[in-house]
């Protein structure tokens, strides 16, 4: 068989290519140019005002120009601020939350391109952000569609959630997927209505502090932007983030000659008449001046509103002097640093930049259309009214029997240190709150006048399963606190939460029937009383209760939860004076945990189709394990009648302690006049000496 191909067959010569053209060859030098040459350096502002294209679907389609919303310069110019790592932006609604996550986007995808995230309350919340948002951004933003490549029609569905540019991705995820949050390594992390997001994203923690543990390998260059509306008072975790941070204002000033004054604008200066129905006039409204207590027109205050200064509010200690910040180095970065005023150095960190911007800054909507909204929300009821705080004036709303701020009730603790009983204390009550991983006991004292103390809250690690832990529990039993008058106290009552772990507490509860103090308790929500009365849990086979069976001690949770906060908001009084009723006292060295668990709930009032319900709610997700163990160790000193014990009882336990009561003096002219004999008034005194004889010596029955 022959190899040989046949000339036929062949292939043919490859053409001798001819020499580029000049034209060629200056096109492919420009090419290699642009290619080797960086990424201008450009903020956020500088990209969006030369790149940044508005859709048609927006209201102001065409050119961005940040002039249009001046209050937003201050936020994109953070993100490039030295130092700054986070954001915190709680704003009111359509004025620049949305804008400012699309520009830091698009910016960062351009010039410093990175792995990014975009977390969203649901995922089709992140769907949407990806359809009506970042697909036109990346359409009309000629750089962004460089970058992206034109979005087909087949695969758009397939990159709704995920998509890549060169150097970089930007995902888009639900808040409720811990596998989507912890899935890749981020640098940048921007996370929009986080007031919506779960308290916890599949039992793995909250949905932000899993995303941002996806940093960890950016550590040194990472961003993260969050932003909302705030909502309830002190469970709004854009009002607990904003907080956290240096609590940045925008400052405008007064367009009047002769006054100047820089002021933020705030709802207590929008002034307005009501007519004889005491009906708001909306044509009356107005914003006054802080400084001159001048009106200012509408046309005033869009001039106020063309130059805008960031400023660091929070207050900070410095040269040994706690101080508010009344001087500020020169804007940069869109923001001026507070300064001390003595030392004059830059005493708020800004590694955390938090702001805050209402309704009042937005050029579009005028103080009439405001007021107008507010008047309307009066009308409407309570849910109107928190709608327009949390919309239009970007504060959070207050509702329900609000718990005593933690602050003041630490600022009045006691002198007595931890572990040791004041002298006015003559009885102990204990509670136990079960959690997985350990044992909590609060020991509270009560004493006259409904005033109690806390004597010691102590915690028993371990696993509940165990018996280990339950081992350090039956010990604490036999430990005994030292009163001020000397005596050594031990616990009258122990109450053991059995709402969780219910299986472990009534085993536990069983093996100490022999003590007879040793309850289990059942936390009902009612406010008929503080003990509700003793529940049999032992039944037969045929399902009668054992009359000598299990019980369990029901406490009213909701009535203790509302005296303690009454009670926790009494003032103390001053020097001298006696303690208010139901005044509770707390040691010298409590720790601020346990005073901020003290007061973790507040009542809320919820009407749902038509009915009202009230519930007690925890307070920016802290623990409420103080304050349970408060609750169960006051529903056994009802039990034991500790609200109607009198003066003839509190004796005998002061005897017990050995407490002497100072005996009264005998004043002889306030004695009565004594009797002559032979009267008829020393007649009766005798028939009734007689008739006392008679009912003291009747055998009892």
């Amino acid at each position: 068989m022959s190899n040989s191909t046949s000339p036929s067959l062949a292939s043919p010569a490859p053409p001798i290519s001819a020499p580029p053209r000049p034209a060629d060859v200056g096109s492919l030098r420009r090419s290699w140019r642009r290619g080797m040459t960086p990424p201008p350096n450009l903020d956020v502002v500088q990209w969006a005002e030369r790149y940044r294209k508005l859709s048609k679907e927006s209201s102001n389609g065409g050119k961005f120009f940040v002039s249009r919303v001046e209050v937003a310069r201050g936020p994109m110019l953070w993100a490039t601020e030295p130092g700054v790592s986070k954001i915190t932006l709680m704003a009111c609604t359509q004025l620049l939350k949305t804008t400012l996550i699309e520009n830091v986007i698009g910016r960062f995808a351009h010039v410093d391109p990175c792995p990014m995230l975009g977390v969203f309350p649901k995922d089709d919340a992140a769907e949407t952000f990806s359809k009506d948002r970042l697909a036109p951004m990346i359409r009309d933003t000629k750089v962004l569609t460089d970058l992206f490549g034109e979005a087909k029609s087949r695969d758009a569905g397939a990159t709704l959630s995920h998509k890549q540019f060169p150097g970089g991705h930007i995902t888009l995820v639900g808040a409720n997927s811990p596998t989507n949050l912890a899935m890749r390594p981020i640098r940048l992390l921007v996370c929009d209505e986080i007031d919506k997001y779960p308290l916890s994203a599949g039992g793995e923690g909250p949905p932000i502090d899993l995303a941002e543990e996806r940093q960890a390998e950016f550590k040194a260059n990472s961003l993260t932007v969050v932003a909302c509306s705030p909502t309830i008072a002190g469970r709004s975790a854009i009002e607990a983030s904003y907080e956290e941070s240096d609590q940045r204002k925008a400052f405008v000033r007064c367009p009047h000659p002769g006054c100047g004054a820089w002021q933020s604008l705030e709802w207590e200066r929008v002034r307005f008449e009501k007519d004889e129905a005491g009906k708001i006039d909306t044509h009356t409204a107005r914003y006054e001046c802080e400084a001159c207590e001048r009106p200012w027109t509408e046309a005033q205050r869009l001039v106020a509103l063309k130059r805008i200064e960031w400023r660091q509010t929070r207050s900070f200690t410095c040269c040994g002097e706690p101080q508010t910040p009344e001087r500020w180095a020169p804007l940069a970065h869109g923001v001026r640093r507070a300064l001390c005023r003595h030392c004059g150095g830059q005493a708020v960190p800004n590694d955390h930049a938090g702001g805050v911007a209402s309704k009042l800054y937005a050029p579009k909507q005028t103080i009439r259309e405001t007021v107008t909204k507010f008047a309307r929300a009066l009308r409407r009821g309570p849910e109107t009214l928190r709608t327009f705080f949390n919309t239009q004036l970007a504060r959070t709303w207050k509702e329900g029997a609000d718990a005593p701020d933690w602050h003041d009730v630490y600022a009045r603790r006691d002198t007595y240190l931890s572990g040791t009983v004041c002298r006015a204390a003559l009885i102990l009550f204990a509670g136990v709150d079960v959690q997985k991983d350990r044992l909590e006991v609060g020991v509270w004292g009560f004493g006259r006048n409904r005033e109690r103390w806390l004597v010691e809250h102590r915690v028993l690690p371990g696993p509940t399963n165990r018996p280990e832990v339950w081992a350090d529990l039956e010990a604490m039993f036999e430990e005994t606190w030292q009163h001020d008058a000397g005596a050594e106290m031990a616990v009258r009552d122990w109450g053991i939460d059995s709402s969780g772990f219910t299986a472990e507490v009534y085993a536990f509860v069983r093996s100490q029937g022999g003590r007879g103090n040793v309850h289990a308790v059942d936390g009902q929500d009612s406010y008929a009383s503080a003990f509700l009365g003793v529940g049999a849990k032992d039944t037969t086979p045929a399902g009668k209760k054992l009359r000598r069976g299990l019980k369990t001690i029901r406490v009213g949770a909701s009535f203790a939860k509302q005296e303690l906060m009454g009670c926790l908001a009494l003032q103390r009084p001053a020097e001298g004076n006696p303690f208010p009723a139901g005044f509770v006292h707390l040691p010298r060295d409590v720790p601020e945990d346990q005073v901020k668990q003290l007061t973790a709930e507040e009542l809320v009032t919820h009407v749902t189709r038509g009915r009202t319900r009230r519930e007690w709610v925890p307070i920016g997700g802290r623990r409420n394990e103080v304050l349970d163990c408060a609750n169960y160790a006051r529903g056994l000193a009802a039990m034991r009648g500790w609200d109607r014990w009198r003066e003839l009882h509190w004796r005998d336990l002061e005897a017990a302690l050995g407490i002497e009561q100072a005996r009264p003096t005998i004043d002889e002219a306030s004695l009565p006049p004594a009797v002559a004999a032979g009267t008829l008034a020393a007649r009766n005194l005798q028939r009734r000496a007689v008739r006392r004889s008679r009912v003291n010596n009747r055998p009892m029955r």
